[in-house]
């Protein structure tokens, strides 16, 4: 009897010292970064300046709702079906955009007549373009009504953005035909529609909306990228791109909001578990789910915390790199041996950070060398010729204030043997994305 009754005193001691700990954790934290999801989520905005309840967009995370439909025909565009992104401009590579690969037209006949087709096969969906740009410049926000008190109703929301990136797979080819028209001003009015669309979409502090966000500015800043290489840009369309690029905050400050947002789920998540193991919420969860969940909201937050949102006990302020890495670590620990049964709830539902912390660098990168390459062009447009450094520019009333929005960023620019320029992004050692950003013109057109 001593043989069978000693595991299980053990394991009661050790439940209720574990259950102990984590309030006592949650009680000293609950003040200085607060668990509860609740204390993180949007203002409240009027309905009338919020774009999820615009006709087009009302329920569009709701599966055959009127919004989905009217969204789904992006994806059915005549003139490029699917989405493809093979004639997409391409500045990691220097490729310009090409229209020849999009195969919803015939090769036979002059580039002109190829894109006159396009332009007539792309009317349609370049109407619900039309509408869409309306509602962005209507409705500066967008805040989806999700079930934020629930974590497992959240878990269960279907993402919207798939059916947003298919609008922007629509808003860029429309931009790259407006280039190759000569319509520049179109090209630049559709950027502008691309930006604001991934800026709506990233105000929700969700995981998932901040990597569609930056993917979205992504897109947009291939057809700029595109027109600049083709020396296509106007003056005042260049001030109208610096100005809204000038609007956008910084991916990378949102990032330990949304890892707090995702925690709140985590925990609500298992909140829910422990109401389950109390069948089905109509009693007290058995001692042995109690200890297990309370062991695994414990070791979850503080990985957390220690590793990435308060290092040393101090809130941090920005994510690390070396931060991300330890608490990858740490979840690799955690699946060896004995653990990976005690903390099996919590690595099931925890995500990695690894990669959202490049995506967001990355997309501020690319802000940064758009901003810096639109005055380098103003440059060229005003004097004929690229400047031969950053402080060479000609100042302009959109000029790129360097150390209040690199932030430890360093910008090389230099002119190539061409006298085209190459502009990178470089960041302190230890904080860098997983590739660099470079925006480097190529030599001649494809």
């Amino acid at each position: 009897m001593l043989t069978l009754l000693i595991p299980v005193v053990v394991l009661l001691v050790f439940r209720a010292n574990t259950e102990k700990a984590w309030e006592k954790y949650k009680t000293e934290w609950s003040s200085r970064d607060p668990f509860a999801i609740s204390h993180y989520l949007p203002s409240p905005v009027p309905k009338s300046q919020n774009l999820a309840f615009h006709p087009l967009f009302e329920n569009l995370e709701k599966s055959g709702s009127p919004a989905q439909t009217w969204f789904a025909a992006f994806r059915a565009n005549p003139a490029c079906p699917g989405a493809q992104y093979d004639f997409r401009a391409n500045p990691a590579t220097m490729q310009k955009s090409d229209l020849s690969k999009i195969t919803s037209v015939t090769l036979s006949g002059s580039k002109k007549e190829r894109i006159a087709e396009l332009v007539r096969l792309n009317q349609p969906v370049s109407d619900q373009l039309d509408q869409l740009s309306e509602a962005l410049a209507e409705r500066p926000y967008y805040h989806v009504p999700h079930q934020w008190h629930d974590a497992f109703l959240l878990l269960e929301t279907e993402s919207s953005g798939m059916q947003i990136l298919n609008a922007a797979h629509g808003l860029l080819l429309r931009a790259t035909l407006s280039l190759h028209s000569g319509n520049q001003s179109g090209a630049a009015a559709d950027i502008t529609s691309c930006l604001r669309l991934s800026s709506a979409v990233g105000q929700d502090p969700l995981l998932m909306n901040l990597l569609a966000e930056c993917n979205l500015r992504s897109i947009a800043l291939s057809a700029l990228w595109d027109g600049l290489t083709g020396n296509r840009w106007r003056e005042e369309d260049l001030r109208k791109l610096g100005k809204e690029l000038s609007t956008i905050p910084p991916a990378r400050d949102r990032l330990l909001k949304v890892i707090r947002v995702s925690r709140g789920q985590v925990l609500g998540l298992m909140d829910r578990l422990q109401d389950f193991s109390g069948v089905g919420g109509r009693g007290k969860a058995p001692a042995l789910s109690r200890f297990f969940l309370a062991a695994n909201r414990l070791s979850y937050c503080r990985d957390l915390q220690e590793c990435i949102l308060a290092p040393g006990g101090k809130l941090a302020q920005q994510a690390t790199r070396s931060g991300i890495r330890d608490y990858e670590e740490r979840l690799e620990a955690r699946s060896q041996g004995l653990s990976q049964y005690i903390n099996a709830p919590s690595l099931m539902m925890a995500s990695s950070f690894s990669g959202p912390f490049s995506t967001t660098l990355e997309a501020d990168g690319e802000i940064l060398a758009a901003r810096w390459a639109i005055e380098i062009e103003l440059h060229r447009l005003i004097h004929g010729s690229y400047p031969p450094t950053l402080e060479a520019l000609t100042p302009t009333a959109l000029k790129t204030p360097g150390a209040a929005i690199t932030k430890g960023q360093k910008v090389v620019y230099q002119l190539k043997k061409d006298g085209t320029p190459v502009i990178s992004i470089e960041w302190p050692a230890g904080t860098e994305p997983a590739k660099n950003i470079v925006w480097s013109y190529p030599t001649s057109n494809p």
